[in-house]
Protein backbone atom coordinates (compact mmCIF):
# COMPACT_ATOMS: atom_id res chain seq x y z
CA UNK A 1 0.00 0.00 0.00
CA UNK A 2 1.46 3.30 -1.04
CA UNK A 3 1.83 5.93 1.60
CA UNK A 4 0.34 9.26 0.64
CA UNK A 5 2.37 12.33 1.41
CA UNK A 6 0.73 15.00 3.41
CA UNK A 7 1.06 18.19 1.32
CA UNK A 8 1.89 20.08 4.49
CA UNK A 9 4.85 17.76 5.15
CA UNK A 10 6.71 18.67 1.95
CA UNK A 11 10.09 20.33 2.34
CA UNK A 12 9.66 24.10 2.05
CA UNK A 13 11.13 25.51 -1.17
CA UNK A 14 13.70 27.63 0.64
CA UNK A 15 15.31 24.75 2.57
CA UNK A 16 17.52 23.57 -0.33
CA UNK A 17 18.62 27.16 -0.86
CA UNK A 18 19.57 27.48 2.78
CA UNK A 19 21.41 24.15 2.63
CA UNK A 20 23.44 25.31 -0.38
CA UNK A 21 24.30 28.55 1.36
CA UNK A 22 25.39 26.60 4.43
CA UNK A 23 27.69 24.38 2.38
CA UNK A 24 29.21 27.38 0.58
CA UNK A 25 29.83 29.19 3.86
CA UNK A 26 31.40 26.07 5.35
CA UNK A 27 33.81 25.80 2.44
CA UNK A 28 34.72 29.48 2.56
CA UNK A 29 35.19 29.44 6.32
CA UNK A 30 38.46 27.54 5.98
CA UNK A 31 40.08 30.82 4.96
CA UNK A 32 41.90 29.41 1.96
CA UNK A 33 41.56 30.77 -1.57
CA UNK A 34 41.87 28.22 -4.37
CA UNK A 35 43.35 29.03 -7.77
CA UNK A 36 40.76 27.88 -10.31
CA UNK A 37 41.63 24.88 -12.44
CA UNK A 38 39.37 23.10 -14.94
CA UNK A 39 40.49 19.56 -14.04
CA UNK A 40 41.40 19.37 -10.37
CA UNK A 41 41.98 15.60 -10.52
CA UNK A 42 44.80 16.18 -13.03
CA UNK A 43 46.65 18.79 -11.00
CA UNK A 44 49.21 18.84 -8.20
CA UNK A 45 48.07 21.06 -5.35
CA UNK A 46 50.51 23.33 -3.52
CA UNK A 47 49.54 25.27 -0.40
CA UNK A 48 51.01 28.78 -0.14
CA UNK A 49 51.09 30.33 3.35
CA UNK A 50 52.00 34.03 3.61
CA UNK A 51 51.11 37.23 5.52
CA UNK A 52 48.69 38.84 3.07
CA UNK A 53 47.03 41.31 5.42
CA UNK A 54 48.45 43.44 8.22
CA UNK A 55 51.86 45.07 8.62
CA UNK A 56 53.68 42.54 6.42
CA UNK A 57 51.14 42.30 3.61
CA UNK A 58 53.41 44.08 1.13
CA UNK A 59 56.22 41.56 1.50
CA UNK A 60 53.77 38.68 1.65
CA UNK A 61 52.26 39.71 -1.65
CA UNK A 62 55.73 39.99 -3.20
CA UNK A 63 56.28 36.35 -2.22
CA UNK A 64 52.87 35.42 -3.60
CA UNK A 65 53.66 37.10 -6.92
CA UNK A 66 56.91 35.13 -7.16
CA UNK A 67 54.94 31.92 -6.55
CA UNK A 68 52.26 32.74 -9.08
CA UNK A 69 54.72 33.62 -11.85
CA UNK A 70 56.74 30.45 -11.29
CA UNK A 71 53.64 28.25 -11.32
CA UNK A 72 52.24 29.95 -14.42
CA UNK A 73 55.51 29.46 -16.30
CA UNK A 74 55.87 25.83 -15.24
CA UNK A 75 52.33 25.09 -16.39
CA UNK A 76 52.86 26.97 -19.67
CA UNK A 77 55.92 24.80 -20.33
CA UNK A 78 54.04 21.54 -19.95
CA UNK A 79 53.58 21.11 -16.22
CA UNK A 80 55.29 18.22 -14.45
CA UNK A 81 56.13 16.17 -17.51
CA UNK A 82 57.21 13.00 -15.72
CA UNK A 83 53.78 12.94 -14.07
CA UNK A 84 51.80 12.97 -17.33
CA UNK A 85 52.04 16.73 -17.61
CA UNK A 86 50.04 17.38 -14.47
CA UNK A 87 49.71 21.10 -13.85
CA UNK A 88 50.46 22.88 -10.60
CA UNK A 89 47.48 24.30 -8.76
CA UNK A 90 47.86 26.58 -5.77
CA UNK A 91 45.77 27.35 -2.71
CA UNK A 92 46.52 30.52 -0.76
CA UNK A 93 46.14 31.12 2.97
CA UNK A 94 46.74 34.32 4.93
CA UNK A 95 48.76 33.82 8.11
CA UNK A 96 48.05 37.46 9.08
CA UNK A 97 51.61 37.46 10.43
CA UNK A 98 50.51 35.26 13.34
CA UNK A 99 52.22 31.96 14.19
CA UNK A 100 49.09 30.38 15.67
CA UNK A 101 47.05 31.22 12.57
CA UNK A 102 49.89 29.96 10.38
CA UNK A 103 49.88 26.60 12.15
CA UNK A 104 46.09 26.36 11.87
CA UNK A 105 46.12 27.16 8.14
CA UNK A 106 48.86 24.58 7.58
CA UNK A 107 46.70 21.92 9.21
CA UNK A 108 43.73 22.97 7.06
CA UNK A 109 45.87 22.72 3.93
CA UNK A 110 46.83 19.15 4.79
CA UNK A 111 43.55 17.80 6.15
CA UNK A 112 40.98 19.73 4.09
CA UNK A 113 42.79 20.20 0.78
CA UNK A 114 45.23 17.25 0.67
CA UNK A 115 48.07 19.41 -0.60
CA UNK A 116 51.12 17.73 -2.11
CA UNK A 117 53.53 20.27 -0.62
CA UNK A 118 53.57 23.61 1.17
CA UNK A 119 55.48 26.85 0.55
CA UNK A 120 55.88 29.72 3.04
CA UNK A 121 55.85 31.49 5.36
CA UNK A 122 58.03 34.64 4.98
CA UNK A 123 58.39 35.10 8.77
CA UNK A 124 60.59 32.96 10.99
CA UNK A 125 58.08 32.63 13.83
CA UNK A 126 55.29 31.53 11.46
CA UNK A 127 57.63 29.14 9.62
CA UNK A 128 58.68 27.55 12.93
CA UNK A 129 55.05 26.84 13.86
CA UNK A 130 53.92 25.80 10.38
CA UNK A 131 56.78 23.37 9.73
CA UNK A 132 56.03 21.65 13.03
CA UNK A 133 52.53 20.83 11.77
CA UNK A 134 53.87 19.76 8.37
CA UNK A 135 56.35 17.41 10.05
CA UNK A 136 53.58 15.91 12.17
CA UNK A 137 51.63 15.05 9.01
CA UNK A 138 54.71 14.16 6.95
CA UNK A 139 54.06 16.82 4.32
CA UNK A 140 57.00 18.54 2.55
CA UNK A 141 57.31 22.21 3.52
CA UNK A 142 59.53 24.53 1.45
CA UNK A 143 60.57 27.61 3.44
CA UNK A 144 60.91 30.52 1.03
CA UNK A 145 62.20 33.04 3.58
CA UNK A 146 62.69 32.99 7.33
CA UNK A 147 66.25 33.06 8.65
CA UNK A 148 65.92 31.72 12.20
CA UNK A 149 67.89 28.50 12.39
CA UNK A 150 65.33 26.98 14.74
CA UNK A 151 63.47 26.23 11.50
CA UNK A 152 66.08 23.69 10.40
CA UNK A 153 67.72 22.65 13.69
CA UNK A 154 64.94 20.43 15.09
CA UNK A 155 65.82 17.28 13.18
CA UNK A 156 62.79 17.47 10.89
CA UNK A 157 62.70 15.39 7.71
CA UNK A 158 60.07 17.32 5.74
CA UNK A 159 61.40 20.89 6.05
CA UNK A 160 63.62 22.37 3.32
CA UNK A 161 65.01 25.92 3.15
CA UNK A 162 66.83 27.63 0.28
CA UNK A 163 67.48 30.98 1.98
CA UNK A 164 70.80 31.29 3.89
CA UNK A 165 71.13 30.64 7.62
CA UNK A 166 71.01 33.38 10.22
CA UNK A 167 74.76 32.90 10.71
CA UNK A 168 75.23 33.60 7.00
CA UNK A 169 73.44 36.93 7.36
CA UNK A 170 75.48 37.99 10.39
CA UNK A 171 78.77 36.77 8.94
CA UNK A 172 78.10 38.63 5.67
CA UNK A 173 77.54 41.89 7.54
CA UNK A 174 80.77 41.51 9.50
CA UNK A 175 82.75 40.46 6.43
CA UNK A 176 81.53 43.58 4.67
CA UNK A 177 82.68 45.76 7.57
CA UNK A 178 86.12 44.16 7.37
CA UNK A 179 86.12 44.77 3.62
CA UNK A 180 85.24 48.43 4.20
CA UNK A 181 87.86 48.79 6.93
CA UNK A 182 90.59 47.87 4.46
CA UNK A 183 89.55 50.94 2.46
CA UNK A 184 88.54 53.45 5.14
CA UNK A 185 90.81 56.11 6.61
CA UNK A 186 89.04 55.79 9.98
CA UNK A 187 88.16 52.11 10.42
CA UNK A 188 84.93 50.97 12.04
CA UNK A 189 85.47 49.66 15.57
CA UNK A 190 82.08 49.88 17.33
CA UNK A 191 78.74 48.56 16.07
CA UNK A 192 75.32 49.08 17.70
CA UNK A 193 72.41 46.67 17.15
CA UNK A 194 68.75 47.57 16.62
CA UNK A 195 66.34 44.69 15.93
CA UNK A 196 62.69 43.68 16.11
CA UNK A 197 61.95 41.19 18.88
CA UNK A 198 60.48 38.11 17.15
CA UNK A 199 62.45 35.02 16.10
CA UNK A 200 63.72 36.93 13.05
CA UNK A 201 65.32 39.82 14.93
CA UNK A 202 66.48 38.03 18.06
CA UNK A 203 68.16 35.20 16.16
CA UNK A 204 69.88 37.76 13.92
CA UNK A 205 71.12 39.75 16.94
CA UNK A 206 72.53 36.65 18.65
CA UNK A 207 74.44 35.71 15.51
CA UNK A 208 75.68 39.29 15.05
CA UNK A 209 77.01 39.35 18.61
CA UNK A 210 78.95 36.17 17.87
CA UNK A 211 80.55 37.31 14.63
CA UNK A 212 81.21 40.89 15.73
CA UNK A 213 83.10 39.66 18.77
CA UNK A 214 85.07 37.22 16.64
CA UNK A 215 85.98 40.12 14.36
CA UNK A 216 87.21 42.25 17.25
CA UNK A 217 84.35 44.76 17.11
CA UNK A 218 82.77 46.28 20.23
CA UNK A 219 78.99 46.49 20.74
CA UNK A 220 78.23 49.61 22.81
CA UNK A 221 74.44 49.19 22.85
CA UNK A 222 71.86 46.57 21.91
CA UNK A 223 68.23 47.64 21.37
CA UNK A 224 65.20 45.46 20.63
CA UNK A 225 61.68 46.69 19.91
CA UNK A 226 58.19 45.52 18.96
CA UNK A 227 57.79 46.08 15.21
CA UNK A 228 54.09 46.93 15.39
CA UNK A 229 54.77 49.44 18.18
CA UNK A 230 58.03 50.96 16.96
CA UNK A 231 56.76 54.54 17.40
CA UNK A 232 57.01 54.03 21.16
CA UNK A 233 60.70 53.10 20.93
CA UNK A 234 62.04 56.25 19.29
CA UNK A 235 63.83 57.39 22.44
CA UNK A 236 65.71 54.07 22.47
CA UNK A 237 66.76 54.76 18.87
CA UNK A 238 68.03 58.20 19.86
CA UNK A 239 69.88 56.67 22.79
CA UNK A 240 71.64 54.36 20.34
CA UNK A 241 72.88 57.36 18.37
CA UNK A 242 74.05 59.09 21.56
CA UNK A 243 76.38 56.14 22.17
CA UNK A 244 78.20 57.27 19.00
CA UNK A 245 78.73 53.87 17.34
CA UNK A 246 80.77 53.79 14.15
CA UNK A 247 78.11 51.66 12.43
CA UNK A 248 74.66 50.25 13.15
CA UNK A 249 73.29 46.81 12.28
CA UNK A 250 69.49 46.75 11.96
CA UNK A 251 67.08 43.83 11.55
CA UNK A 252 63.69 45.20 10.53
CA UNK A 253 60.63 44.71 8.41
CA UNK A 254 59.36 47.41 6.05
CA UNK A 255 57.28 49.84 8.12
CA UNK A 256 59.54 49.73 11.17
CA UNK A 257 62.61 49.89 8.92
CA UNK A 258 61.32 53.13 7.40
CA UNK A 259 60.61 54.69 10.81
CA UNK A 260 63.97 53.64 12.29
CA UNK A 261 65.95 54.81 9.26
CA UNK A 262 64.20 58.18 9.36
CA UNK A 263 64.81 58.54 13.10
CA UNK A 264 68.51 57.68 12.75
CA UNK A 265 68.79 60.37 10.09
CA UNK A 266 66.93 62.90 12.25
CA UNK A 267 69.20 62.09 15.19
CA UNK A 268 72.23 62.95 13.07
CA UNK A 269 73.75 59.51 12.57
CA UNK A 270 76.07 59.51 9.53
CA UNK A 271 77.82 56.14 9.76
CA UNK A 272 76.95 53.00 7.81
CA UNK A 273 73.54 51.47 8.55
CA UNK A 274 73.36 47.84 7.43
CA UNK A 275 70.03 46.00 7.46
CA UNK A 276 69.23 42.29 7.25
CA UNK A 277 66.95 42.59 4.21
CA UNK A 278 63.70 41.87 6.01
CA UNK A 279 61.75 44.67 4.41
CA UNK A 280 64.19 47.30 3.27
CA UNK A 281 65.05 45.94 -0.17
CA UNK A 282 61.96 47.21 -1.89
CA UNK A 283 61.03 50.28 -3.86
CA UNK A 284 58.46 51.10 -1.17
CA UNK A 285 61.30 51.62 1.33
CA UNK A 286 63.08 54.07 -0.99
CA UNK A 287 59.88 55.86 -1.96
CA UNK A 288 58.92 56.40 1.69
CA UNK A 289 62.32 57.79 2.71
CA UNK A 290 63.18 59.70 -0.43
CA UNK A 291 66.69 61.23 -0.26
CA UNK A 292 67.10 59.91 3.30
CA UNK A 293 67.37 56.38 1.88
CA UNK A 294 70.59 57.22 0.04
CA UNK A 295 73.60 55.32 1.34
CA UNK A 296 71.71 52.75 3.42
CA UNK A 297 73.03 49.20 3.08
CA UNK A 298 71.30 45.86 3.28
CA UNK A 299 72.25 42.24 2.95
CA UNK A 300 70.58 40.80 -0.15
CA UNK A 301 69.63 37.32 -1.29
CA UNK A 302 69.78 38.05 -5.01
CA UNK A 303 71.62 40.07 -7.65
CA UNK A 304 69.95 41.93 -10.53
CA UNK A 305 73.05 41.57 -12.73
CA UNK A 306 72.85 37.77 -13.03
CA UNK A 307 71.64 36.87 -16.55
CA UNK A 308 68.84 34.63 -15.26
CA UNK A 309 67.68 37.35 -12.86
CA UNK A 310 67.69 40.03 -15.56
CA UNK A 311 65.46 37.85 -17.72
CA UNK A 312 63.19 36.96 -14.80
CA UNK A 313 62.88 40.60 -13.74
CA UNK A 314 61.63 41.54 -17.22
CA UNK A 315 58.93 38.87 -17.02
CA UNK A 316 58.08 39.75 -13.43
CA UNK A 317 57.76 43.45 -14.26
CA UNK A 318 55.60 42.69 -17.27
CA UNK A 319 53.29 40.58 -15.08
CA UNK A 320 53.09 42.72 -11.93
CA UNK A 321 54.38 46.19 -12.84
CA UNK A 322 57.17 46.23 -10.24
CA UNK A 323 60.72 44.90 -10.01
CA UNK A 324 61.74 41.72 -8.25
CA UNK A 325 62.66 41.85 -4.59
CA UNK A 326 64.70 39.35 -2.59
CA UNK A 327 61.46 37.90 -1.22
CA UNK A 328 59.85 37.41 -4.63
CA UNK A 329 63.06 36.06 -6.18
CA UNK A 330 63.57 33.50 -3.42
CA UNK A 331 59.95 32.38 -3.58
CA UNK A 332 60.15 31.97 -7.35
CA UNK A 333 63.34 29.93 -6.83
CA UNK A 334 61.62 27.84 -4.16
CA UNK A 335 58.84 26.85 -6.56
CA UNK A 336 61.42 25.92 -9.23
CA UNK A 337 63.24 23.66 -6.77
CA UNK A 338 59.97 22.02 -5.75
CA UNK A 339 59.08 21.51 -9.42
CA UNK A 340 62.46 19.88 -10.03
CA UNK A 341 61.82 17.48 -7.13
CA UNK A 342 58.32 16.66 -8.40
CA UNK A 343 59.83 15.74 -11.78
CA UNK A 344 62.34 13.38 -10.16
CA UNK A 345 60.08 11.89 -7.48
CA UNK A 346 59.19 8.21 -7.91
CA UNK A 347 55.57 9.13 -7.22
CA UNK A 348 53.51 11.94 -5.74
CA UNK A 349 53.47 10.28 -2.33
CA UNK A 350 54.85 12.49 0.44
CA UNK A 351 57.80 10.24 1.22
CA UNK A 352 58.88 10.07 -2.43
CA UNK A 353 58.72 13.86 -2.77
CA UNK A 354 60.70 14.26 0.45
CA UNK A 355 63.34 11.87 -0.89
CA UNK A 356 63.55 13.76 -4.19
CA UNK A 357 63.97 17.07 -2.37
CA UNK A 358 66.75 15.63 -0.22
CA UNK A 359 68.56 14.53 -3.42
CA UNK A 360 68.31 17.97 -5.08
CA UNK A 361 71.44 19.02 -6.97
CA UNK A 362 70.77 21.99 -9.25
CA UNK A 363 73.80 23.38 -11.08
CA UNK A 364 72.50 25.16 -14.20
CA UNK A 365 73.06 28.94 -14.24
CA UNK A 366 69.66 29.50 -15.82
CA UNK A 367 67.94 27.51 -13.06
CA UNK A 368 69.64 29.40 -10.22
CA UNK A 369 68.31 32.89 -9.58
CA UNK A 370 70.21 33.58 -6.37
CA UNK A 371 73.99 34.10 -6.03
CA UNK A 372 74.71 30.39 -5.49
CA UNK A 373 76.78 27.99 -7.57
CA UNK A 374 74.60 25.03 -6.61
CA UNK A 375 71.38 24.28 -4.78
CA UNK A 376 71.61 21.16 -2.64
CA UNK A 377 70.25 20.33 0.81
CA UNK A 378 72.04 19.16 3.94
CA UNK A 379 70.52 16.33 6.02
CA UNK A 380 68.80 19.07 8.05
CA UNK A 381 67.14 20.46 4.93
CA UNK A 382 69.29 23.59 4.61
CA UNK A 383 70.62 24.74 1.24
CA UNK A 384 74.34 24.09 1.64
CA UNK A 385 75.56 26.55 -0.99
CA UNK A 386 73.55 29.66 -0.13
CA UNK A 387 75.35 32.98 -0.11
CA UNK A 388 74.53 36.67 0.22
CA UNK A 389 75.56 39.99 -1.28
CA UNK A 390 75.50 43.59 -0.06
CA UNK A 391 73.35 46.29 -1.64
CA UNK A 392 73.30 50.05 -1.14
CA UNK A 393 70.73 52.68 -2.11
CA UNK A 394 72.38 54.77 -4.82
CA UNK A 395 70.55 57.38 -6.88
CA UNK A 396 67.18 56.12 -5.74
CA UNK A 397 67.64 52.40 -6.39
CA UNK A 398 69.18 49.36 -4.74
CA UNK A 399 72.61 48.57 -6.23
CA UNK A 400 74.86 45.59 -5.52
CA UNK A 401 78.22 46.81 -4.16
CA UNK A 402 79.85 43.64 -2.78
CA UNK A 403 81.37 41.08 -3.33
CA UNK A 404 83.36 42.43 -6.25
CA UNK A 405 82.27 39.56 -8.50
CA UNK A 406 78.66 40.81 -8.32
CA UNK A 407 79.24 44.55 -7.80
CA UNK A 408 77.33 46.92 -10.06
CA UNK A 409 79.02 49.92 -8.40
CA UNK A 410 82.19 50.51 -6.37
CA UNK A 411 80.96 53.70 -4.69
CA UNK A 412 80.68 51.85 -1.38
CA UNK A 413 84.45 51.44 -1.25
CA UNK A 414 85.17 55.19 -1.45
CA UNK A 415 87.06 56.03 1.80
CA UNK A 416 85.47 59.47 1.92
CA UNK A 417 81.94 58.17 1.41
CA UNK A 418 81.38 54.72 2.90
Amino acid sequence: MKRRLNPDSRIPWHYPVLLCLFIICTILSCGCVEEKSPEINKTITIGILLPLTGELAGRGNECLNGSILAIEEINKNGGIRSKEGQLLRYIIADSKGNATIGAMKTKEFILNHTVTALVGAYQSNVAIAATQIAEQYKTPFMVNTGISDVIIERGYSYTFRIIPTVDDYAHTKVEFLEYMNRRLINPIKTVALIYENTAFGTSAALAEHKFLKRGGFTIPIDTSYVAADVDNYLEEIRRTVREKPDAIFTTTYLKDGIIISRELKNAGFTGPVIDSGGGTISQAFIDALGPDAEGIYSVSEFVYSLPAVRDLNKRYYARFGVNLSGASAHTYQTILVLSDALERAASLENEDIRTALSETNITSDMDILIPDDYISFSPEGQNEYSRLTMMQVQNGSWTTVWPDAYAESTQATNPDKP
